[in-house]
């Protein structure tokens, strides 16, 4: 990944099965994407190998069940550290990974790191806040600076790499279901694997997460079938595999979520996918209704029960969940100024446990200096999504439906430092905001922000 190592293309190196197929699809010789001065360069042996790592990374970033003892350390995490150690010792981390919004993006993460420090030396542990803040530092700043670090032209194929992962995860999860119950996978996979009421947490390790990585996949995939970086008919199977997985988890907040990005890409993209889609969608559901298979009986239980009565009770822990906002709501009073600290919530909530809500979450433990850095780095977000959208608007709808989904979990959610949230949003965003690889690229016309 040196200045000659950028000028060649990602194609032919990837790791994980298909990586040239994907890019040949979008950047074939004789289109207008390809690098012209690509053409007679290799790669050397470390950046293929770095390459295949962050590509082997964004694969299995969904996949929380491979996690190295009971620490939030994935095998996702391991690759991406060794990458991000190799780009530091080859001082080649991007220092402006969202160009001249990256000020705010620091800015906001420095206010959420300062409160949360300042209220955790007044109440808490400071030890916890190290390992609160390192995780935060890891995914918030070096994963960006890592990404960005990257050619766009590689950058634009790890989207249909991540959604290969999440697809794989539910195709696991799905044939599990059919063959075991969750004391049959409990011991090796955990107990979110497959729950004990039924709902598949897959890979992802809960029903949950789950639903928020498909909600995040759906629309990639689709901008993936656009371009041309996954063929029409994987992606249906892929999509029909997605939709199932989904509906399988039994996630009232992951169908909402899902509902809201595809809604969001479909809008902003244009009246082709949507068209697309909205067939592919009727024939899928049409043949499955003429099929007579019922719906996975976590979904009929909890999402359409919720849908039909207007109850969300039957949600699932939607009760358990508001009695805490409640409580949270009625402390927030007492901890303007000086918070919690990090990890106390739990240790004075009389349901000891943490308010599955990031935003009052933030602001109790760390007062509304760390609130107001939570609300910068979300506005970041959304400025990137639409600085996006006015210049190249297929890339910005992919990138504003990834975080509407973050968002929406950020409200079912608590602390959100495990790599496997943020990491679809830096995919996304990426795709544009990434090295400049060649003149008259799409990447620098994003340049013109920084």
């Amino acid at each position: 990944m040196s200045e000659r190592d950028d000028l060649r293309d990602a194609a032919g190196h990837g790791a994980i099965g298909g990586v040239a197929a994907f890019d040949r699809g979008a950047y074939g010789v004789g289109s207008s994407e390809i690098e012209p001065d690509a053409v007679g360069y290799r790669l050397s042996p470390i950046s293929r190998l770095t390459r295949n790592f962050l590509m082997i990374a964004v694969f299995f970033s969904g996949w929380a069940v491979l996690r190295i003892g009971e620490i939030n350390l994935t095998l996702s995490d391991v690759f991406l550290a060794l990458v991000i150690l190799v780009m530091l010792s080859r001082g080649e981390i991007n220092k402006k990974p969202f160009g001249n919004l990256t000020a705010f993006w620091l800015i906001g993460l420095g206010l959420m790191l300062l409160g949360l420090l300042v209220s955790t030396i007044v109440n808490g542990s400071v030890e916890r806040w190290l390992i609160v803040s390192a995780q935060y530092l890891f995914a918030l700043l070096l994963v960006p600076m890592l990404l960005a670090g990257q050619p766009v032209s590689l950058t634009r194929i790890l989207p249909p790499i991540f959604v290969f992962g999440i697809v794989i995860s539910q195709l696991i999860g799905i044939s599990a279901m059919a063959l075991f119950e969750n004391a049959d996978t409990r011991d090796l996979l955990g107990d979110g694997f497959l729950t004990g009421n039924g709902r598949l947490g897959a890979m992802t390790g809960e029903p949950n997460p789950n639903g928020a990585m498909v909600a995040m996949a759906l629309p990639m995939l689709i901008h993936s079938v656009r371009q041309g970086t996954i063929p029409l008919a994987i992606g249906v199977v892929c999509g029909l595999l997605l939709a199932w997985g989904l509906l399988s988890s039994g996630s009232f907040t992951g169908f909402v979520a899902a509902t809201a990005a595809l809604a969001v890409y479909l809008a902003i993209s244009g009246l082709k996918p949507l068209v697309y889609t909205f067939a592919i969608g009727a024939m899928a559901t049409g043949l499955f209704l003429a099929s007579g298979l019922p719906l996975p009986e976590a979904f009929d239980a909890r999402v359409v029960g919720a849908l039909s009565t207007g109850n969300l009770d039957s949600a699932g822990t939607f009760t358990g969940r508001s009695r805490l906002i409640a409580e949270a709501w009625a402390m927030a009073d007492d901890n303007i100024f000086i918070g919690l600290g990090v990890d106390q919530f739990r240790e004075v909530s009389i349901y000891g446990a943490p308010v599955h809500h990031l935003h009052l979450l933030i602001w109790n433990e760390g007062g509304i200096i760390a609130f107001v850095g939570l609300f910068i780095l979300l506005l970041t977000m959304l400025a990137i999504a639409f600085v996006t959208i006015s210049k190249r608007r297929p890339e910005g709808a992919m990138i504003l439906s990834v975080i509407v989904v973050f968002n929406v979990y950020t409200f079912s959610i608590p602390h959100m430092y495990s790599r496997l949230w943020i990491l679809p949003v830096l995919l996304a965003i990426c795709t544009c905001f990434a090295r400049n690889a060649s003149k008259g690229s799409y990447a620098n016309e994003m340049a013109d922000q920084r």
